[in-house]
């Protein structure tokens, strides 16, 4: 995965969970992803990038630490218990 397109999503991810939809921007993802010119489903996994543990976020933002594990596929290691998540995105 290169790291300029997570920072891109990620920065995404904050901005729409933070100013749009906890500011009541917009009331519902699909108001959101029609807003934003994106699928619903799209913007569904982008935002799922919120649960990513604090750790991984750190290797992959600030020491921009290569992952083995496409963005697609990070999405839904979000979901995982936090101390699993590094284990499946950099081993």
């Amino acid at each position: 995965m290169r790291s300029n397109t997570f920072i891109k999503m990620a920065r995404s991810r904050h901005t729409w969970r933070r100013q749009r939809l906890e500011r009541a921007d917009v009331a519902t993802l699909s108001d959101l992803a029609a807003d934003e010119g994106l699928s619903d489903r799209y913007v569904s996994r982008i935002l799922r990038l919120a649960w990513l543990a604090p750790e991984v976020l750190e290797r992959l933002v600030v020491h921009r630490e290569p992952s083995t594990i496409s963005i697609y596929d990070l999405c839904f290691v979000a979901s995982l218990p936090w101390e699993e998540q590094p284990g499946r995105v950099f081993d």
